[in-house]
């Protein structure tokens, strides 16, 4: 899910007027007999249960009683059903904002409840045929949540952990793992203090550059060195160098274990990683790129409508469209003196059309390009105003 989870990078960008925005982390294939419908409603949807004593409630809100708890690292199935409103909740000192999941426990008798959507992780959804090995992954979580994510040595204990009783694993319980490990190495990432570590390091221009490009050897330094070896690789920012997940190791070790669609997702992930498209609130690759990404994150969620990171993958095309269409605080759609469409804006707009006019992008961007030629190519009263409908509708 995504909210404070699956953060590869956040930006705050400024659309039309100022808000603030996220930005921009395999089995041999399966014969077409098993070959799960993308499109068909998953039979069957599993959660992990992400912090202790979990309170499970009759009803979808903090006020509701509560049924009974879940312990960290129990894997929940759910039942499809999410509660409509959502609420913001502070954990492990991270603010999320999530509906309530009902759940169902998988002991005999079950238990049914709602759950908070911040306190769950999405590991599976599928057919039941096709499940991942529950005591598997309950074994993973159950050793992860003996780790202290503080410490930088438990980054090496997962990964050894992983390799030693995951590395034949594939399907669905690869994805499950994957999904383990990088929110565990995530949080390793946002709670520990690591980046002291790295504001030791004397870096030089020629470092700066190279974690720029994602070409740094982090053997260069016995600290870098000891960072990679627990699952991290660098990333800078506003003149300083920091730790972050290392996404590239995680694909080379879960590539070829992961499904096909879960292949597809980290594939995409980790080309965006390696190559950020922000700084500063502003798009710093070429805009057509950026639609590129749009376009593959519209066509991947409408062929796997279900997918087990669905939050975070729709939310990668929704903001991405929410740009390319509206604009960036550093990076505007009109110049902000004289309310003319920039030549940048004008001319990946006609590059969408080009390329996928029927797509939900297309047909925004087909909207407001005819009201702008319209308008003179100006941000008129009409173009704002529309622009300000498009970004209420697309929240």
């Amino acid at each position: 899910m995504i909210s404070p989870r699956f953060l590869l990078t956040i930006a705050a960008v400024v659309i039309c007027c100022t808000i603030a925005c996220k930005q921009d982390n395999r089995q041999a294939p399966q014969t077409e007999q098993v070959k799960p419908d993308p499109l068909v409603r998953p039979e069957r949807i599993l959660y992990v249960a992400t912090v202790d004593k979990l309170n499970v409630r009759a009803q979808p809100d903090k006020n509701g009683p509560v049924v009974f708890q879940v312990a960290e690292g129990a894997v929940v199935e759910g039942t499809g059903e999410t509660s409509a409103n959502k609420e913001e909740v502070m954990l492990r000192g991270m603010t999320w904002l999530e509906p309530y999941h009902r759940i169902n426990t998988t002991a005999n008798p079950p238990q049914s409840g709602w759950a908070y959507g911040g306190a769950l992780q999405r590991i599976y959804a599928g057919s039941r045929a096709e499940s991942p090995d529950q005591q598997k992954v309950e074994a993973l979580a159950a050793f992860l949540k003996t780790l202290n994510v503080k410490e930088l040595e438990s980054g090496k204990k997962a990964w050894d952990f992983v390799a030693e009783q995951y590395n034949t694993a594939g399907g669905s319980l690869a994805d499950a793992v994957f999904i383990l490990l990088e929110g565990f190495l995530s949080r390793m990432e946002h709670e520990g203090t690591f980046y002291a570590l790295t504001e030791k390091i004397q870096w030089t221009p020629e470092d700066f550059e190279a974690v720029d490009k994602h070409t740094f050897d982090m053997k260069k330094y016995p600290l870098t060195q000891t960072l990679a070896e627990n699952g991290f690789e660098l990333a800078q920012g506003e003149g300083m160098v920091f730790p972050v997940t290392g996404w590239n190791r995680l694909k080379s070790f879960f590539g070829e274990k992961v499904t096909p669609a879960f292949r597809s997702y980290l594939d995409q992930e980790v080309l965006e990683h390696n190559r950020a498209a922000w700084d500063d609130g502003g798009i710093v690759i070429p805009i057509e790129e950026l639609a590129d990404r749009a376009m593959f994150w519209e066509k991947f969620n409408r062929e796997n409508p279900h997918f087990v990171l669905n939050e975070e993958v729709r939310e990668s095309e929704r903001w991405t469209r929410l740009v390319l269409v509206n604009g960036a605080d550093n990076t505007p759609s009109f110049d902000y003196e004289s309310g003319a469409i920039t030549e940048e804006y004008k001319k990946v707009w006609a590059y969408i059309l080009q390329k996928s006019p029927d797509s939900q992008l297309g047909k925004a961007v087909k909207e407001i390009s005819e009201l702008c030629a319209a308008e003179g190519w100006k941000r008129t009263k009409k173009v704002e105003d529309w622009q300000t409908r498009f970004l209420e509708n697309n929240q």
